[in-house]
């Protein structure tokens, strides 16, 4: 019998930018500027003063000019900074309820910024998570031909919040195979302010026991999702649907306070990430993707730039599992010269004294756009 083939997906923005540019990190973040801008009688000085704090942990000569990542994450640094700081108030000098107020008047202070930073950024990628007619046709293509060329698990590792690549495996794919962390067995009321139910919403799986082997194609967001939410006390996790977010007004509600739902995303630096995505429910869609990478002797990585340190170290640990009979096949496709293949080895663990990448590495520099027509590509597939 012949052994059915899995394939390991990674997605970075660089797919969402090939089917929609606006979603690039630059136009997202000059918008979610301008917004702050708007919304505020001293819009230019409270993003100024947001710009600094943020600068203030960057390399000297990098701005927050195109990485909203860096420009909301440095609320979220601030936050938890603050949490330390409590902590050790309350250790030094516990009799102090003056200090410990103050601390955690700055704290709240924080996470309002942070909130007010991330649900603009997150409302400015939901009203952009479409394709338009050619570019959605040439997704459906893309992921068409990456589902149908692999008759084992197709798991796809998705570090976007939007809903494009969801949106194209749910119209290309049976829908029986398809799962990602919502389990629709189980529901969960959302309630207004008067205590009635506005919307019936999947919670989200707890454990990998939670996937069913029927689940042949995954789409695990590993940074969360635009419709990944949770209750402020961070026990209840749901997804809602594009409807949910539109009818109940979720972005501004967020900003205003209104609501005791928060987005259940990773947006942090590089330094915070790596303890985020050990929290629920990242945890576990990079549980999946770790067994995805094992499982797999075919590794596909489309539009990522192979900066993000947590997803690097998995790739590096599993490329090199002594348990390993043979090294996977990958094929990186990426969009121009900018993605050195020195990166990209070295990501990997494999270095100079290694020799040549060739015999398991293919970089595609024509972008994700008709990928699937190349000659590398079917190399890749055979």
């Amino acid at each position: 019998m012949t052994e059915v083939r899995n394939v390991a997906v990674l997605v970075g923005n660089g797919l969402s930018i090939a089917f929609n540019p606006a979603l690039n990190l630059r136009a997202i973040t000059t918008e979610m500027v301008e917004r702050m801008k708007a919304a505020s009688d001293e819009g230019d000085d409270v993003v100024t003063a947001m710009k600094e704090i943020a600068e203030r942990a960057l390399p000297a000569g990098v701005t927050s000019e195109d990485d909203f990542e860096v420009l909301v994450g440095a609320f979220g640094a601030e936050n938890r900074t603050m949490g330390y700081l409590e902590r050790l108030a309350a250790l030094t000098q516990p009799q102090d309820d003056e200090l410990q107020a103050a601390i955690q008047l700055v704290a709240n202070f924080a996470a309002r910024v942070r909130d007010t930073g991330l649900s603009h950024v997150l409302q400015v990628i939901f009203e952009n998570s479409h394709a338009y007619a050619d570019d959605a046709e040439h997704l459906h293509s893309f992921v068409t031909a990456v589902t149908s060329s692999f008759d084992g698990r197709v798991s796809l590792s998705n570090l976007n919040y939007d809903t494009l690549l969801l949106s194209a495996v749910l119209t290309v794919c049976n829908m029986a195979e398809v799962a990602d962390l919502a389990d629709g067995r189980t529901k969960v009321s959302i309630v207004d302010g008067d205590g009635d139910t506005v919307a019936r919403v999947p919670l989200l799986r707890e454990t990998r026991h939670d996937f069913s082997p029927k689940h042949r194609v995954l789409l695990l967001h590993l940074h969360g999702s635009i419709t990944y939410w949770a209750g402020q006390e961070g026990t209840v996790y749901a997804k809602l649907s594009r409807d949910h977010l539109e009818d109940l007004e979720q972005w501004q509600a967020v900003r205003d306070g209104t609501t005791g739902l928060r987005p259940v995303v990773v947006l942090a630096n590089q330094r915070d990430k790596s303890a985020h995505v050990q929290e629920f429910p990242f945890s576990l869609a990079y549980e999946m993707f770790v067994d995805s990478l094992a499982t797999s002797n075919h590794w596909l990585i489309v539009g990522y730039s192979f900066r993000d340190e947590p997803v690097n170290a998995k790739l590096q640990a599993e490329f090199n599992d002594r348990a390993r009979e043979e090294k996977p096949r990958v094929l990186v496709v990426t969009h121009g010269d900018d993605l050195a293949v020195h990166v990209v080895e070295r990501a990997f663990g494999w270095g100079k004294e290694d020799g040549s990448s060739v015999d398991w590495l293919t970089v595609v520099r024509t972008g994700a756009n008709g990928v699937e027509n190349t000659a590398e590509w079917a190399e890749f597939i055979a």
